[in-house]
């Protein structure tokens, strides 16, 4: 089979576009290749490529991975819909469960992954690993960021383990890509093609001024924004805004609704109100996000953050690209994430808040959401606009961003957090045993191919193994150093070794207080960013820190003075006590500025800390530990205070339909299965009680009488609701 003339059939392509075609000219199927194009130059054509030819022709598998769970999601859907039945290819993903070797993706051709699970599997031995053809890596550009040792650690084992690997990597146009394909012994191939030509321009006195002097006119009295706004739907178009704020985003689609809303017909109208209503009820007790962006999306515009519920998102990205939607307001998280490009890309602002004020964004940055602009299917052409408040500054604007050449990439292995943390996963995989094959091993990153060698990063590198010995990780014996028991576990349970340490110093401890272990999992690294304090509170919080020192695993009198971030901690650990106290998710916005998808986050990633703490406690035989952690990580997980632990492990019962449930008597499982479904109609809903009743075995349909009480209860509900939202 020609794999080349079958991605083109079953893409429905007549030919390959040029970026496509050099790149198969320079040997993407089979050789190591970097790839630098811009986005939306079809870079993931040349994935399916690569992956076919090693799955087909050479009979190994092959593994993509990317820097989001969403980012491997939507490829996974796409080769899966386009290959996997036409040519019989077993196809996953795999982004979640740390701490799982994955045996069964040894059954899959194809498996689409994040670099951490990448990683993860690599640390939990998955032998599969061994047969593995190709791996492509998308965005290398990564490397450069908080994720990069990672990413790179994983490209330096995966190479070693099997030596004749073919490495695929892209990337977003940067200076340096020569640099990337020497480290990785590959051909480079950039292109600067692009199916939808971007203008960059900057908007300012009424016309936006591109980077080829032309100007084309936005004449309006409005305000600069609602001005590119109102053009843009006058062309029949969509907008993306990037905000630097969520509060921001959320700001500018609300001053923007009016507008949007006088150009939805009565067909969309519907449609919009329909989902908006999904969005609305994405929580049981929607908050006051949840009814704004209802209020939203009914008006065809919304805003898009890490604030919202993943199935909020969702929603919001499936009516942009539907085109229901006609502007969305998000922060430049869209930008690197999934496909939602847009006719226009508008920049308000290219400063954000950093940790000494505010900052330039830095340039790559302003291109990843330049590159957002032009839908292939819809638009010969995209239009990235920055906004100016004056010709000094729009001048500034061009020399900065438009004309300025992206950042390089540079490696960001020396950073001793995260080095700590691979130096032991190397150790424990067996990929270093002495200090020649540390030095050997880590001469093999791309940190060593920058810096012409290990020199600077050895002494480091000594120390890290010597800490990492002094915490019982590792054990040396004659210049031979190998993972203790303790250190593999560690490894494997993806945890910092100073967190892991800090664990079994509090474990070694007994105190029967919930703000003991919530105080513990926020003091880490991994717990970051931690809630910040309001000034307001400050006094407050220190005195009640002072009260309940004596329930917390640290000394409070000393480490109030060595730990600056310590009161962020302590109101972290507050914020997760509300949270499994019952606390309603409206409060907690409002109390801790929390947001429902924040709050989402933070529960999933506190999860791994809480499972990682009560597999410590098996392993060192603290077992006296293991109840309270194993009730606390189920209240975490659905917001609850004990009694409720039971009922909400039914599919579909939540915080607030077991405190209903709990409020009237229904207490156990026992008491779910002996309600009658009626009875339990009337406590949540007809719907909710028969998928209940269905799944404990005893399925019963709720009767018709009781279905339209229920409905003019729900009414009768909203209204109220309505009716309060007005004062």
């Amino acid at each position: 089979m020609d794999v080349a003339q079958k991605v083109l059939e079953l893409n429905g392509f007549d030919s390959f576009n040029p970026m496509q075609a050099k790149a198969l000219q320079h040997g993407v199927l089979e050789k190591n290749l970097v790839v630098s194009a811009p986005t939306a130059a079809g870079k993931t054509v040349l994935a399916e490529l690569a992956a076919l030819e090693s799955i087909v022709h050479r009979k190994k598998k092959a593994v993509y991975t990317g820097p989001l769970r969403a980012l491997a999601a939507e490829h996974y859907n796409d080769f899966k819909r386009k290959y996997a039945k036409p040519l019989n290819v077993r196809v996953t993903v795999s982004t979640g469960d740390f701490d799982s070797s994955g045996t069964y993706l040894a059954n899959y051709d194809l498996i689409f992954t994040t670099y951490e699970r990448l990683d993860s599997l690599i640390r939990h031995n998955a032998s599969w690993l061994q047969s593995l053809g190709v791996l492509v890596v998308d965005e290398i550009h990564e490397l450069d960021s908080d994720r990069g040792p990672t990413l790179e650690m994983v490209i330096t084992k995966l190479r070693q383990i099997n030596p004749h690997l073919q490495v695929l990597a892209l990337s977003a146009t940067i200076p340096n890509a020569k640099d990337l394909a020497q480290w990785l012994d590959a051909e480079l191939v950039e292109s600067d093609y692009r199916p939808c030509k971007l203008h960059e321009g900057v908007f300012f006195d009424q016309g936006i001024t591109f980077s080829d002097e032309k100007v084309e006119p936005v004449l309006s009295s409005h305000e600069p924004l609602h001005a590119l706004a109102e053009d843009t739907l006058e062309k029949d178009k969509q907008a993306l805004v990037f905000a630097n704020t969520r509060k921001r985003a959320e700001g500018i689609a609300k001053q923007l609704a009016g507008v949007c809303a006088k150009s939805l017909s009565d067909a969309e109208k519907r449609h919009l109100a329909v989902q908006a209503e999904k969005a609305l009820n994405a929580l049981e007790q929607p908050t006051e996000q949840c009814h704004a962006l209802h209020d939203l999306l009914v008006k065809g515009v919304s805003f898009h953050h890490a604030g919202l519920l993943s199935k909020q998102r969702e929603i919001v990205e499936d009516l942009f690209r539907g085109g229901h939607l006609k502007i969305v307001c998000s922060t430049p998280t869209l930008a690197a994430g999934i496909n939602m490009p847009a006719y226009r890309v508008l920049i308000p602002s290219v400063y954000r808040y950093a940790e000494f004020g505010s900052e330039k964004i830095p340039v790559r940055e302003y291109k990843q959401m330049a590159g957002r602009a032009g839908r292939p299917r819809y638009d010969k052409e995209g239009q990235a606009i920055l906004l100016a408040k004056n010709s000094l500054e729009q001048d500034e604007l061009f020399e900065a961003f438009i004309h300025a050449e992206p950042e390089e990439v540079s490696s960001q292995l020396a950073h001793e957090s995260v080095l700590r943390t691979h130096v032991l996963a190397s150790v424990a995989g067996n990929f270093v045993r002495n200090l020649d094959s540390l030095e050997q091993f880590f001469g093999k990153t791309f940190y060593a191919h920058q810096a012409g060698g290990v020199a600077e990063l050895f002494l480091k590198l000594n120390d890290i193994i010597a800490l990492l010995a002094e915490m019982g990780f590792v054990e040396s014996v004659e210049g031979k150093f190998s993972a203790t028991k303790l250190g593999h576990r560690v490894s494997q349970l993806y945890l910092d070794p100073v967190t892991a340490h800090r664990f079994i110093k509090g474990l070694e401890r007994f105190q029967h207080a919930e703000l003991f272990y919530l105080y513990l999992w926020t003091d880490c690294q991994e717990s970051m960013p931690w809630l910040s304090v309001p000034k307001a509170k400050e006094a407050e919080l220190w005195e009640s820190l002072q009260t309940e020192g004596k329930h917390l695993p640290i000394n409070v009198e000393e480490e109030m003075f060595s730990d600056p971030v310590m009161l962020k901690k302590f109101h972290s650990a507050l914020f997760l006590k509300a949270w499994i106290e019952e606390v309603s998710e409206q409060s907690l916005l409002k109390d801790f500025n929390v947001a429902p998808g924040n709050l989402f986050a933070r529960t999933q990633n506190l999860d791994w800390l809480v499972y990682a703490t009560s597999e410590l406690a098996q392993l060192l035989d603290y077992r006296e530990h293991l109840p309270y952690v194993n009730k606390l990580r189920k209240r975490l997980a659905s917001g609850i205070r004990e009694e409720l632990i039971y009922l909400c492990e039914v599919r579909g019962i939540g915080r607030v339909r077991a405190r209903k449930l709990f409020s009237n008597n229904v207490r156990t499982v026992a008491d779910l299965k002996k309600i009658p479904v009626d009875s339990l109609a009337r406590i949540l809903s007809p719907k909710v009680a028969e998928k209940v009743k269905e799944q404990l075995g005893v399925p019963e349909k709720v009767s018709a009488a009781e279905h339209h009480a229920a409905a003019r209860a729900a009414r009768e509900e909203r209204q109220g609701q309505s009716v309060l939202g007005e004062f």
